[in-house]
């Protein structure tokens, strides 16, 4: 065993890796970059000019564009499928207008646009009344996270002279009378004047916002922390609102509190806490009387349950279990509770009728597809769902639980797509520890596998998110010029459950580093691709993998990509952030040992060999600090301007965490995979 170790810590240094650092090690010669905005801003945009420039030279850019500018003309984009009565609202982009705009179509299917917000602006979310009279929606400056709450009256289209400004990333619920709303709202702690909390108000139609009424808050609840590292969720039933307090980071556990409706309507609510973060309990459901629980279990895995609202809370009463898996939609019609989920690798689709709730009805779907969205409404039986796997394109369809029957709604064209040369697999790779991790491979149909395929890989692994199959039209590109895709499920995702996202997180992080570099490997091994030819990418939390995996094995790769990455993780207490993000990754107060083990940029050493790298970074970025891109990008120019390795940087002045580089990255990694022989 001892000698073993040691062949194999002398296998990493002939690599040209580094033994990890001490915290006595650390050297941060870039510190500066956090405070002197002004001097790092123009150095991130130089920088950026001269990359543009570089990408501009190469000669397969132009027809790498025209076939980009194809696929985004092919069909449009539409989500958040509402219905009201017999009326359709909806998002739509289109190549034309390649931002949110809402519409709506009547049962005639005659469609009208609702909203379409001036340049710069976009729409965050719409909601319309019960009744189909008005439609509330946000509107903010792009990539501000600030939006304002404004109504339109639907018959006659005209915009009521109600305006809710400057609310961070708000949510709005219709009363039942249908000329009120809840909203929710960022306001100044009355007990500490340096915090903001979290609360919820009630604003009335034609009456001025400074009359509107807290409901939900710390004069309700002063005992209760509810700043902004937490974030609220609401849901009115005909007698009840069910108010959620969840991390702002993730809702895998909830308190949940519960007032009668007609207290909450004559400005006298009685909050009760029903449920405490401590029973797990991640999304909820309130239709009539009812409250539908889905909590994770011992087993990785989620139990459903339900309890009776009432004078007396009644015990809760167990629906059905699984194990081993995430919960991806929980939703409801006006006689069903409906749940798509995974267990053990497989997905599943359930309907649940309420007078029959034990009778868990499966809905046959096929088995290389998922269902990724739910649209239902509560007065409707028959729902819609949207079906898509890594290589079938999105179709939404309708099902109408009385006879079972499933049909295409003809919402979207997704034959417009072609991915019938490629295929996709699942296999199954052995982690350091033996914990055997999900890796997605996207290749073309009898691919020769000569170790000589141009592979991309990519991961997220935070946050308990999860990277099931979704169609990208863009992976084409990559596929027709003989490429291979690859998903790395790396732990610290949800893709098997709660466990799966606590074994990736905290003093467990580095186990997310570890599989992806297994990954990586496995489709060495196994003759997919061969070093020179495997590029690697992910964004913001996906940053930490990637960034530390060219630190721990720059021999493995030829290329990466980091668009809005968190790179210097021991100063994660300086973004925006990080204060939410302690409970992740740790505290560089409490855990500095901890998070010196996932800080790509400290990590970087002089003399080593590391692979040509671009790195992304939108300058309004209010999530993650453009410092962090900029020191590590500093940094690794540094070293790799003595090898004939590139070091880009891309930075957008107008675009904050949501910024896409997906053109910039995919012609660097063809230039990367195709001069690399």
């Amino acid at each position: 065993m001892i000698i073993c170790t040691f062949l194999a810590i002398i296998f990493v240094i002939l690599l040209g890796c580094f033994v990890k650092l001490s915290e006595k090690d650390v050297v941060d010669k870039y510190r500066w970059m956090e405070t002197d905005q002004t001097l790092t801003t123009n150095w991130l945009l130089s920088e950026s000019e001269r990359s543009e420039k570089i990408l501009d030279t190469l000669p397969f850019k132009s027809s790498i564009e025209k076939r980009v500018s194809s696929l985004s003309n092919l069909q449009p984009i539409i989500w958040g499928i509402t219905y009201v009565r017999d009326n359709c609202f909806y998002f739509m982009q289109t190549p034309e207008f390649s931002y949110n705009r809402v519409f709506v179509k009547n049962q005639a299917g005659d469609e009208t646009l609702l909203i379409d917000p001036p340049v710069g602006y976009g729409v965050d979310f719409f909601s319309p009344s019960s009744d189909g009279k008005y439609l509330a929606y946000g509107i903010s400056d792009n990539e501000s996270g600030i939006s304002s709450i404004k109504i339109i009256n639907l018959q006659n289209g005209e915009a009521l002279h109600d305006i809710i400004p400057q609310l961070r990333y708000p949510s709005v619920g219709w009363a039942r009378d249908n000329v009120s709303f809840f909203y929710t709202k960022q306001t100044q702690s009355k007990t500490d004047t340096l915090k903001l909390n979290n609360e919820i108000y009630f604003h009335h139609l034609g009456k001025s916002i400074g009359d509107d009424l807290l409901i939900f808050g710390e004069e309700n609840i002063p005992s209760t922390n509810f700043d902004t590292t937490k974030t609220l969720s609401f849901t009115l039933s005909s007698n009840w609102l069910v108010v959620a307090v969840s991390p702002w980071v993730t809702g895998y556990s909830s308190d949940l509190y519960l007032s009668s409706y007609d207290a909450v309507s004559k400005s006298a609510p009685r909050w009760v806490k029903i449920i405490d973060a401590s029973q797990n309990v991640s999304q909820y459901i309130v239709k009539d009387n009812w409250l539908y629980l889905a909590r994770y279990n011992e087993f990785s895995g989620y139990t459903v349950s339900r309890l009776k609202l009432g004078t007396v809370v009644d015990l809760e009463e167990k629906i059905f279990e699984w194990k081993c898996g995430e919960l991806t939609q929980f939703d409801i019609s006006n006689d069903a509770l409906y749940i798509a989920y995974h267990e053990s690798g497989a997905h599943k689709f359930v309907h649940i009728p309420f007078s029959d709730i034990h009778n868990i009805k499966n809905i046959t779907i096929p088995i290389d597809s998922e269902v990724t969205a739910l649209f239902s409404s509560a007065d409707r039986k028959d729902i819609l769902f949207t079906l898509q796997s890594w290589i079938k394109p999105p179709k939404i369809f309708i099902y109408d639980p009385d006879s079972q029957i499933i049909k295409d709604s003809n919402i979207i064209n997704s034959n417009v797509y072609s991915f019938s040369k490629y295929e996709s697999e699942q296999k199954w790779v052995t982690s350091k520890d033996g914990v055997h991790v999900p890796l997605t491979i996207i290749h073309q149909k009898g691919i020769k596998l000569n170790g000589n395929s141009p592979t991309w890989l990519t991961t997220y692994g935070a946050y308990g998110d999860s990277q099931f199959a979704y169609f990208d039209p863009y992976r084409l590109i990559w596929l027709e010029r003989g490429g291979i895709i690859a998903i790395a499920h790396v732990r610290g995702g949800g893709e098997l459950g709660p466990a799966w996202h606590e074994g990736g997180k905290g003093a467990n992080k580095e186990n997310s580093i570890i599989d992806f570099i297994k990954c990586a490997q496995y489709l060495i091994d196994n003759n997919y691709t061969n070093s020179s030819k495997l590029v690697i990418s992910g964004r913001s939390a996906g940053g930490i993998v990637i960034g530390m995996a060219i630190t721990e094995r720059p021999d493995l790769f030829a290329a990466a990509a980091i668009d809005v990455g968190m790179l210097n993780m021991s100063r994660l207490d300086k973004i925006p952030i990080g204060f939410a993000n302690f409970k992740k990754f740790g505290s560089p107060l409490n855990q500095p040992k901890d998070l010196l083990k996932i800080d790509a940029y400290l990590n970087l050493q002089d003399g080593v060999k590391y692979p040509s790298i671009i790195l992304a970074v939108g300058l309004k970025d209010e999530k993650v600090s453009p410092w962090q891109t900029a020191k590590f990008a500093a940094r690794i120019k540094e070293i790799n301007i003595k090898t004939e390795k590139m070091t880009l940087v891309i930075a957008d002045r107008d675009e904050g965490h949501n910024l896409n580089n997906f053109f910039n990255t995919l012609n660097f990694f063809i230039l990367n995979t195709t001069t690399n022989q």
